[in-house]
């Protein structure tokens, strides 16, 4: 494969891996409440995950889009979309504000190093990031997702090797605030991929043809779809142990022994850092077409305002804006799907 498939690919699921995905929090929520039902929910997110990036780029590409306000207004209309580039903005800063909250929050409780030292640490390594541009961006990737990868599959494993498939959860429940399993998955897609919509902006440069843009859909999504049931597994192996845990994931390895929790807050943290590049980036390329500031001058400010923000917390920031910013998600992805559907049948 393509050296530059492969960078593609990898930025497309640091974008959508964040926090809440390796924490098993979000997992937990979306998923593994209604119990073996949710494994059919991750596999609907995966074939979501690989659809929506290959309908995005052929549109990217078919009309030649730069930014991802053009991309709104062709899909949405000028009107509706220049609205929505407002949300959408808004939305990857907090994006970014979250990850390094996130960050600072696990540095606190495992190493003891200060809130505002750990916001430091983790807004100065995304500077360096920025600095590079794309180039900084794919080799952050390129590290940091296979060790993410290999690191999440292996210790899912393991935990079914020496816990077996016996689920503490195996029938859930079925409804919660997020309906059923199926509505659930198509929310958690949803508000996942708004960043993701706005990274393909910025990778498709590294994709030349049709080809190339399938297989980052397919390898992205399928990839996507395999981490999320090793981490949904050993959530169902020991529900009743983690339900109402701040970090699942951290709980479960915790009790195997400290390699593998020194192992998964590794894991955390890299997830947090591939979003925080992923939506600093995104924003910071945006706002580069709209004022006279060159991109390193941009990245500095974005650092300096998203502390205030990051003092909000970590928890209180996703509990509050995510499910927000998912019904925005929800309605981009319609429009998107809609719009494909009707030109399917217009062309039959």
């Amino acid at each position: 494969m393509d050296r530059n498939t492969i960078k593609a690919i990898f930025i497309y699921i640091g974008t959508i891996i964040g926090a809440g995905f390796a924490s098993g929090k979000e997992i937990t929520h979306f998923f593994a409440i209604y119990g073996a039902k949710g494994i059919c929910g991750i596999l609907i997110t995966s074939i979501l995950f690989s659809i929506i990036p290959i309908i995005v780029l052929l549109e990217i590409k078919k009309y030649n889009i730069k930014t991802y306000d053009s991309l709104l207004i062709n899909i949405l209309g000028k009107r509706i979309g220049k609205y929505v580039d407002f949300i959408l903005s808004l939305y990857l800063f907090i994006s970014y504000s979250i990850m390094i909250a996130g960050g600072a929050t696990i540095l606190k409780e495992r190493f003891n190093i200060n809130f505002f030292h750990g916001i430091i640490i983790m807004s100065i390594l995304t500077l360096i990031v920025f600095i590079f541009s794309i180039k900084g961006l794919s080799y952050a990737n390129l590290i940091l997702i296979p060790i993410l990868i290999i690191g999440i599959v292996f210790i899912g494993c393991y935990i079914i090797y020496i816990n077996g498939l016996n689920f503490s959860n195996y029938n859930g429940i079925n409804i919660t605030k997020n309906g059923n399993w199926l509505t659930s998955a198509l929310l958690y897609v949803s508000y996942n991929s708004l960043s993701s919509i706005v990274i393909l902006v910025t990778i498709e440069e590294l994709l030349k043809n049709k080809k190339e843009i399938i297989k980052v859909g397919l390898f992205g999504g399928s990839i996507l779809g395999i981490m999320a049931l090793f981490i949904l597994i050993p959530l169902l192996i020991r529900y009743t142990d983690v339900i109402g845990v701040e970090v699942p994931m951290i709980a479960i390895s915790s009790n195997i022994s400290d390699m593998f929790l020194y192992s998964y807050t590794f894991i955390i943290l890299s997830a947090m850092f591939t979003t925080a590049i992923g939506s600093g980036f995104s924003l910071i390329s945006r706002m580069n077409k709209k004022v006279k500031l060159n991109k390193n001058m941009l990245a500095f400010f974005l650092i300096l305002i998203s502390i205030p923000l990051s003092y909000i917390g970590f928890s209180n920031l996703i509990t509050s804006l995510y499910p927000l910013f998912g019904c925005l998600g929800l309605f981009i992805i319609s429009f998107i799907l809609v719009d494909k559907l009707l030109a399917f049948i217009k062309v039959r």
